[in-house]
């Protein structure tokens, strides 16, 4: 068969293209040619046009070279930049929000995974965190009793002398339990006081189990003593300014003198629990007549070990039983577990009883990754989406290059490069971001994130990975599909604005998918954390003052300090009690009738007019009565909970029933039920133990607290600070408020509202720069088919609607997907709590119509121009 020979026409175009002479006259023919076929069609005209601009481009970016030679990569580089240089000038709109979408996603990935990173970085810093693990204690019975994050005081030693193959060393912290204690400096004349909330007694080997770095002072020695301590450089220049400490003394409780032999240097935020003062161990014999408390039922230590190795933490966990079994009392014996948790798994995973401080949730960190990667995802859809539309008006250019003889890996290399250029300034942009937001984000998300944190391998890795993945997935249509077009078809015919239009669509729908999901999960966090804020706890809350007692004088002066807050007008009430209401409670071991031995019990220890101070009613029986003598040795309140569990048919069958080992001791009266933990747990059974022992402020006895009218506020605390100074002079007065107190208590689920509200904002706002890209797209693509409609009798409003029912048909499409999806994940995350608000439907309808309405406000402006453009200017310039 007949071999036919190419057409000769491209390699003569090239001879004439390599010879400057002849390339200047067909310039000038191509000119005369251009004014000579004005009158020609139009589209034959556009691709004269088209053609002559390619050859002045060639021209201009001077690339010379022969026949059968090609140009140097340098020269292709330099060739790639400039079309990319001019195509970004000349679509000014669309390079704008392809960058700047594409950077708040960026953004907002950096500035989640910034705050993910440092949750997981907690009390990592020290060289020997992996050896490092805390042991705590499950003191229940049937589910009830408490789960604490502390252990008794012989624990660590015994561990020490038994165990002395696995553990090489053991510390201890001690804080009396208290909520605050006192520190003051011993000059009279520049007298500095406060009641300290981070001060904990420790012994020497904390400096060998932590690494906590001491500026001044001997790690070696530190600690030893008895009545020295440490402190951090922000305390030191709280108490001395400038002055150096070390050698001076602090009182403590305003009658014990501390030396101070060290300053450590300032507690990074990332750990699990702070403090400002460390106390030698030594100094607790001296509060507890020379030894330390030999209990095993009290458990206020908070107990490290340090292993010799990782893995014998599963020998120590196989031999706690037997441990248990052979130093704890036999009445809670076969009560008690003990478990480990490894120092860096603290922060997210350890929810006990008497934490330190409050930690995280994994889950959060969960949820908010989940945010991250959703914005991430819209940001990308968008940077795909439009550059896969802008793509099909380049097919004339892909068919030029080829006909001048491109092969098609220069073309795919070309649309790569420019793609992955693009996400590159977006990167660039991401970075100004987050330098210009990251004070704002540590503020809200309570966190102290530098900017240098970015320049960690892991940040640089990925400001350099994701824009090289979003543009090569976004090159990939224009480098892929226009390079296999024939050249006379991509420059004889239209490339149909339909091709990808499936894909676009698809991809739209999935970001508002995203889109209207964070919306409902902000809106039902949002309602969850109002349930658990502000739903009925069933006692008052409000215009409660909370004073701070334990430890201090009052134990003598608190019934006449009790009468001189009464005398007040706006005092309600006034009474003393264990522990915050509504935060957390103690536990006791309890005998009632009809056991066969006394088991673990939530118990709060209380002072007459409890019950009228918090104004919890009773329902059966009476309330503690300052009548009767002997109500706190033989009488006892309990709440509903309880009398349900021990089966005693009704409240009122509940009264005169038996406890403890003592005859005549009875249950006096049942109380209502109500939170007196967080709402994190729900309602368990509950023991309040009148305590007038003058003692009981030394270790049970915790708050005063003042219920007070509401009005006159600061003259009420005023006068209240008058009278506790007048009775317990020389020692601070602090207070606060019960109700901003228990907000505390839902300090991560508020954060992780704030936190969700603010990029599922910022999803949506980046959803609707994409529409709007693509809803300007669609309308210069359609304008001639508009045109001939208006022409041919369509209402401006027929066009406005025509238009937009595709972008609404998609938005619709999302809502459909989108409700079942949060429906599901929102029941998932619900389960983590004992009290769940009801989903609200209306949540689903809102986020929905609120998404329409965005997409609608950004589209109608394009949708009114194409309604109301003349068809006369636009059929004329076609």
């Amino acid at each position: 068969m007949a071999q036919t020979s190419p057409p000769k026409w491209p390699n003569r175009f090239l001879e004439w293209y390599c010879n400057p002479t002849l390339l200047e006259e067909i310039q000038g023919d191509a000119y005369e040619m251009y004014f000579r076929t004005r009158k020609m069609h139009s589209r034959v005209l556009a691709d004269l046009q088209f053609t002559w601009n390619i050859l002045r481009f060639f021209r201009w970016s001077n690339i010379k070279r022969s026949r059968t030679s090609s140009p140097s990569s340098l020269m292709m580089l330099h060739n790639y930049f400039s079309v990319f240089k001019r195509g970004f000038i000349k679509q000014k709109g669309y390079s704008f929000l392809n960058i700047f979408g594409l950077g708040i996603g960026i953004a907002c990935f950096i500035l989640i995974s910034l705050y993910i990173h440092d949750e997981y970085s907690f009390d990592r810093m020290h060289s020997k965190a992996d050896r490092i693990y805390r042991i705590h204690e499950i003191f229940e019975s049937d589910g009830i009793g408490e789960r604490s994050a502390s252990q008794p005081f012989p624990v660590a030693e015994a561990l020490l002398n038994d165990y002395d193959a696995q553990i090489e060393q053991a510390v201890r912290f001690y804080n009396f339990q208290a909520p605050t204690l006192a520190v003051a400096t011993i000059d009279d004349k520049n007298k500095k006081e406060f009641n300290e909330t981070r001060l904990f007694f420790t012994e020497p080997s904390f400096f060998d189990v932590f690494d906590f770095p001491l500026v001044k002072g001997n790690r070696k020695t530190a600690l030893h003593d008895t009545h020295t301590m440490v402190l951090t450089e922000s305390a030191a220049r709280k108490y001395f300014g400038d002055e150096d400490p070390v050698g001076k003394y602090l009182k403590f409780q305003g009658n014990t003198n501390l030396l101070i032999i060290g300053v450590l240097k300032d507690i990074p935020p990332n750990t699990h629990f702070q403090f400002d003062f460390l106390v030698s161990f030594e100094t607790l014999k001296s509060f507890y007549e020379g030894h330390l408390p030999p209990s095993w039922y009290w458990n206020p230590c908070w107990t490290y070990l340090l292993l010799k190795d990782p893995g014998s933490v599963h020998t120590l966990h196989t031999a706690m039983p037997a441990f248990v079994q052979k130093y704890f009392p036999n009445m809670v014996r076969n009560d008690v577990t003990m478990e480990f948790m490894a120092l860096a798994d603290i922060h997210l995973h350890s929810h006990m009883d008497y934490e330190i401080q409050p930690n995280s949730r994994e889950s959060t960190i969960y949820i908010f990754g989940s945010i991250a990667v959703f914005v991430l995802l819209i940001a990308c859809i968008n940077f795909i989406n439009l550059s896969t539309a802008r793509a099909a008006k380049r097919a004339k250019e892909v068919g030029m290059r080829k006909t001048l003889g491109s092969p098609r890996g220069q073309l795919v290399t070309q649309f790569l490069m420019e793609s992955i250029l693009l996400c590159l300034l977006a990167a660039m942009l991401a970075v100004a971001l987050v330098v210009i937001a990251l004070p704002f984000f540590n503020t809200f998300a309570e966190k102290a994130i530098f900017t240098h944190t970015l320049l960690e391998p892991f940040y640089l890795a990925l400001l350099l990975g994701l824009p090289l993945g979003v543009g090569i997935l976004a090159g990939l249509y224009p480098a892929v599909v226009l390079s296999s077009f024939l050249p006379i078809t991509a420059l004889k015919a239209n490339v149909s604005r339909e091709k990808g239009a499936i894909f676009r669509k698809a991809l739209v729908t999935l970001q508002f998918t995203l889109s209207i999901m964070l919306l409902i999960g902000t809106g039902v966090a949002i309602d969850q954390l109002n349930m658990l804020q502000k739903s009925d706890t069933g006692f008052a809350r409000e215009n409660v003052i909370m004073v701070p007692v334990m430890l201090t004088p009052v134990a003598e002066k608190y019934e006449a300090l009790r009468t001189e807050f009464r005398r007040n007008a706006n005092v309600v009430s006034v009474t003393a009690m264990e522990e915050i209401l509504g935060s957390k409670h103690q536990v006791g071991n309890f005998i009632f009738e009809g056991m066969p031995e006394s088991k673990p019990f939530p118990r709060m220890n209380v002072r007459h007019d409890f019950l009228k101070t918090f104004d919890i009613p009773i329902v059966a029986g009476r309330d503690y009565s300052e009548d009767v003598g002997t109500d706190d040795t033989l009488s006892l309140l309990v709440n509903e909970t309880l009398v349900k569990q021990m089966g005693w048919g009704s409240n009122e069958a509940a009264v005169g029933k038996k406890f403890g080992t003592r005859p005549n001791r009875t249950i006096i009266g049942v109380v209502k039920d109500f939170n007196f933990a967080s709402r994190h747990q729900s309602i368990r059974p509950l023991v309040m133990d009148l305590n007038l022992n003058s003692q009981a402020f030394q270790i049970f006895m915790k708050y005063m607290a003042v219920r007070i009218t509401g009005n006159q506020v600061p003259e009420t605390i005023a006068s209240l600070e008058q009278q506790w100074k007048a009775q317990i002079p020389g020692w601070p007065f602090e207070y606060f408020f019960l109700d901003s107190n228990l907000e505390k208590l839902y300090h991560a689920e508020n954060k992780m509202s704030k936190i969700t509200l603010i990029f599922s904002g910022l999803s949506m706002l980046v959803a609707c720069l994409g529409l709007f890209g693509l809803s300007t797209f669609t309308a210069e693509q359609r304008k001639k088919e508009m045109s001939i409609r208006k022409v041919m009798g369509s209402s401006n409003t027929q066009i406005f609607l025509l238009f937009s029912k595709g972008f609404f048909s998609l938005i619709l499409l999302a809502n459909v997907l989108a409700f079942p999806l949060a429906w599901f994940l929102l029941k998932q995350w619900l389960a983590g709590f004992a009290y769940q608000v009801n989903i609200d439907f209306s949540l689903f309808v809102l986020a929905g119509v609120a998404a329409a309405a965005i997409a609608f406000i950004t589209i109608g402006y394009q949708a009114w121009r194409a309604a109301h453009s003349n068809p006369a200017e636009v059929l004329k310039n076609e």
